[in-house]
């Protein structure tokens, strides 16, 4: 665990590690020759499984962030204020960036192009969350100035497909862990619409599938695999920087929050 972050016990993002073993042994292979036998590939040129090489490669970092996120061990509004001032924080320049390509992850006829920014714009700006700051304490404002600061000193975005593949691999993968919070959530912050948890509203499994398959189909080559791995590793550092800069815990102020009901 990475010093000055909290613990708890669940994490948004570690569902996606969970769900990725699942949709991986389900996602159909290219299907063999019945007719001729493959020439045999030495050991040093075949291609390593981008999927395997990538839950290798971030797992220290999954448990690095476990249980960090502010909704990890609380379902308060302010908690989910916290989560999506962290997320913006982290994701924007993503985001940003990346809307400059169309190749690779964002080609659209790959995967199809979404822009998460204006959801979590859209649920910050909702009246249960504008009630809920008249009576925020000033250190929530100080931790959103952190997270932007920590993002903003962190060495730019690399650009090549491969890394952007890995990159995108972390932020998909953490909307299966917002359709878990939605499915928590729903109830308690009630009537909050959760437009960013709930994302384009079929539920992540239907692009999650086709985004693997893209990535499969993609990186094949152990150099292009090793770049999506330093960009899967470079994103969860991202994350890990921005929570870092947030060490403070906030159990007492939740407990005198309350839940969405209580104050919207």
């Amino acid at each position: 665990m990475r010093a000055g972050l909290p613990r708890c016990d669940r994490l948004a993002l570690s569902a996606c590690v969970f769900c990725l073993d699942v949709l991986v042994t389900t996602l159909p292979t290219p299907a063999a020759s019945s007719f001729v036998s493959p020439a045999p590939v030495d050991a040093a040129d075949r291609a390593p499984d981008v999927l395997a090489a990538l839950r290798t490669a971030t797992a220290a970092r999954h448990d690095a962030v476990e249980g960090a996120m502010p909704l990890a061990a609380s379902s308060t509004l302010d908690a989910y204020r916290r989560h999506l001032l962290l997320i913006r924080a982290w994701l924007a320049p993503f985001e940003h960036a990346f809307a400059a390509f169309d190749d690779g992850p964002q080609d659209a006829a790959r995967v199809s192009r979404i822009t998460r920014e204006p959801l979590i714009e859209r649920d910050l700006a909702h009246p249960a969350m504008r009630a809920l700051d008249a009576g925020i304490h000033a250190d929530v404002h100080a931790d959103n100035a952190n997270a932007v600061a920590a993002a903003a000193t962190l060495p730019p975005l690399q650009t090549d497909a491969a890394w952007r593949w890995g990159a995108s691999y972390v932020i998909e993968g953490s909307q299966l862990g917002g359709a878990v919070l939605l499915r928590r959530l729903r109830e308690p912050l009630a009537p909050h619409p959760l437009h960013y948890l709930g994302g384009e509203g079929a539920g992540p499994g239907p692009r999650w599938h086709a985004f693997i398959a893209a990535l499969r189909e993609a990186v094949r080559s152990p150099q292009e695999v090793a770049r999506a791995c330093a960009g899967a590793c470079d994103a969860f550092d991202r994350l890990i920087a921005v929570l870092a800069a947030q060490p403070r815990e906030h159990d007492a102020q939740d407990e005198h929050t309350g839940h969405a009901g209580h104050t919207a």
